[in-house]
């Protein structure tokens, strides 16, 4: 063989050999790229700066957009976000009862969804594709989700990045709002260092992880949202039928990141989520071991305000811009009746115990005249409810019960597990929920937002409101303080809460009013049925009376996977007046539908489009954190070109 021939298989060799060692090792240690695209924390995401977002888009599109917020339609803009920008972005609102509640107000101020890659899928900001912008509706702190997400990453669960951005639409300041990272592809591989596994987002039917059958598509209300389309792989299934049956489970879960959560979110007393009535606002991780994680979204109903619903403490009256408060709200706190005892054994704690009023008289709040402040929203001074402060630890379900929430149940009814939670909440209680540690939080966000938030030009708040949340008797520390005082007396078994779970939806349902009825709470429902109408009372609720706010709340109540009412496909793009008279028309049926489901005891099974249930693109060559097929193909492409190269300027110079 002539020398030159086998120069040339020798190169061939050492490159083949190269591309080889190079995918096994890159399989190995999961090499990360350390491309500079993929910064967007950086360069977005800084915590200790206000960064600026300026979206310029057609004049008339964008008041589309605020003329009809609830099509949550795409709109094409470009957006500069600290100097830099970047065209072909999509633009739209986003929420689901807050949408609808600043929808029927004379509020402007809606949360938006920024997609990078909406129009062009190989396009990101610094490897991000999606970024919410929250409006901070119905919190008067303005910090909420902010010092839930920082208590999530102290306790160790993966968490969202987050920081607070100025929004402004054609060159005018639309709003100070806390900008979000999307959980999707490019945050697993962030986290967790891998593109592998599969994403779940559940809001609706199956999203209690209660076992229905072995078919996913059984399960409509959990959204796969990243590689789908080996989906039939995903141990989902075989993961809830573990739990709901209380067998095996330990190989499907990720325990340690679970409790964590869970301790984090029940010592928030955050319960739209999972541990709420809707079983919404988290994420599920599976890993490519089949092993799942929980991830958290949603916060700002955290520090009880979820579970104050319409029966808790006071409310400021508000000025005449208001804006509906936001249905999700209304969930009514649990009737947690305290005693001051050694705690009982657990499976003892369900005895008659003192309840507690959890009311506060609450002065009115001062108002800025260039706001819209919402009517019924709540203030930081309900934050301190004597129901939310003892939430209970052992049962932390509000609207439901353990056993209707197997993740959470099998977890707590573990010896071994439950010592683990224990721990966790303990060391929340005294080193992370502590007043200290909240206030540095709060008292570094108030010097930095302070100034724009006093030039924020549709706030709900005022900006005193705002300060009142830093520090102080109704502040977010002094709710930390008193939280974590009641966390370590249940632990201690000083205190013991008991939680009445039997009422799933709100104390009052909007319109009952002149009911004469003696053998029921007003307007209560029971495990999602509608309240029977005994002799006397008025058969039928009154829609037309209702005010705006009390309409969005009912239609929260119908919308629920426990509701017997079922609304057509077109509902949410009729008017609230076409609305209300399509409900009045079809309320003959709604007794009956209740009567069918209380003789039968039929399972109900709902299958509620959500509001808003995307499908996450899954772009191949989208820079993900870490070395791709792509980047594979493109190393071996390269050695492929240097042979050819080389061997062309041989042959040229010969």
């Amino acid at each position: 063989m002539p020398i030159k021939t086998r120069w040339i298989l020798s190169i061939m060799l050492v490159a083949v050999l190269f591309t080889v060692g190079s995918i096994y090792f890159i399989q190995k240690f999961n090499l990360e790229n350390d491309d500079s695209l993929y910064s967007y924390e950086e360069k977005l995401f800084n915590e200790d700066v206000v960064s600026t977002i300026e979206i310029t888009m057609d004049e008339e599109d964008w008041e589309d957009i605020l003329a009809n917020p609830m099509a949550e339609e795409y709109k094409l803009a470009s957006i500069t976000i600290n100097g830099e920008t970047i065209s072909n972005v999509a633009i739209r609102t986003k929420g689901n009862s807050s949408l609808s509640s600043v929808a029927n107000s004379d509020s402007e101020r809606y949360s938006l969804k920024v997609d990078f890659n909406y129009y062009d899928s190989t396009q990101s900001y610094y490897g991000l594709t999606k970024l919410n912008l929250n409006n901070n509706y119905n919190d008067s702190t303005q910090m909420k989700e902010f010092v839930s997400y920082e208590l999530m990453e102290q306790i160790g669960v993966p968490t969202p990045a987050h920081a607070y951005m100025k929004v402004l639409v054609n060159g005018e300041y639309y709003g100070l709002m806390l900008g979000v990272e999307a959980i999707d592809e490019t945050f697993i591989a962030q986290n967790y260092g891998t593109a592998e596994g599969y994403l779940f987002k559940p809001d609706g039917t199956g999203s209690d992880l209660i076992y229905i059958s072995d078919a996913l598509e059984d399960y409509s209300g959990i959204d796969v949202q990243m590689n789908e389309e080996s989906v039939e792989n995903s141990e989902l299934i075989s993961m809830i039928k573990a739990i709901t049956e209380g067998e095996g489970y330990e190989s499907y879960l990720n325990t340690d990141e679970m409790l964590r959560y869970f301790a984090m979110n029940t010592a928030l007393v955050s319960l739209d989520s999972y541990q709420g009535q809707l079983q919404h606002n988290y994420y599920l991780y599976e890993d490519e071991n089949g092993v799942f994680s929980i991830l958290p979204w949603d916060y700002n109903e955290s520090f009880g305000h979820f579970n104050m619903g319409m029966g808790g403490g006071t409310r400021t009256p508000m000025n005449e811009n208001a804006v509906d408060e936001e249905t999700e709200q209304n969930i009514p706190p649990e009737e947690e009746n305290v005693a001051l005892t050694e705690r009982p054994d657990r499976s003892e704690m369900n005895q008659q115990t003192e309840q507690g009023n959890g009311e506060d008289n609450l002065a009115e709040m001062p108002q800025d005249n260039n706001e819209r402040v919402g009517e019924d929203l709540m203030t930081s001074e309900d934050l301190l409810n004597e129901e939310v402060i003892n939430f209970s630890i052992y049962e932390p379900v509000s609207g439901t019960t353990l056993s209707e929430r197997p993740l959470l149940n099998v977890l707590l009814s573990d010896e071994t597990l439950m010592e683990q939670y224990e721990a966790y909440m303990e060391q929340i209680a005294t080193e992370i929920l502590t007043e200290e540690n909240v206030e540095a939080i709060t008292t570094k966000l108030a010097s930095l937002l302070t100034p724009y938030v006093e030039s924020d030009p549709s706030k709900f708040y005022t900006t005193e409101q705002f300060l009142e949340g830093v520090s102080g008797d109704n502040s977010l520390p002094e709710f930390a303080k008193q939280r974590s005082e009641s966390i370590l007396a249940q632990l201690s078994g000083e205190l013991v809460v008991e939680s009445n779970t039997t009422s799933s939806l709100p104390a009052e349902i909007p319109g009952m009013d002149g009911m004469d009825g003696q053998n029921m709470e007003r307007g209560q429902m029971q495990n999602g049925m509608v309240p029977e109408m005994n002799a006397g009372m008025r058969g039928e609720l009154d829609i037309n009376a209702m005010t705006d706010e009390e309409f969005a709340q009912f239609l929260e109540m119908i919308q629920s996977e426990n509701s017997p009412i079922t609304l057509p496909d077109n509902f949410d793009d009729m008017t609230t007046e076409e609305q209300k008279a399509y409900l009045i028309e079809n309320m003959q049926n709604f007794a009956g539908q209740q009567e069918q489901m209380a003789a039968g005891n039929q399972q109900r099974n709902f299958d509620q489009p959500m509001l808003n249930n995307e499908t996450v693109e899954t772009v191949s060559g989208e820079t993900t954190g870490v070395y791709t097929k792509n980047d594979l193909y493109l190393l071996f492409g390269s050695f492929a070109f240097t042979i050819i190269a080389i061997a062309g300027f041989r042959r040229f110079r010969r």
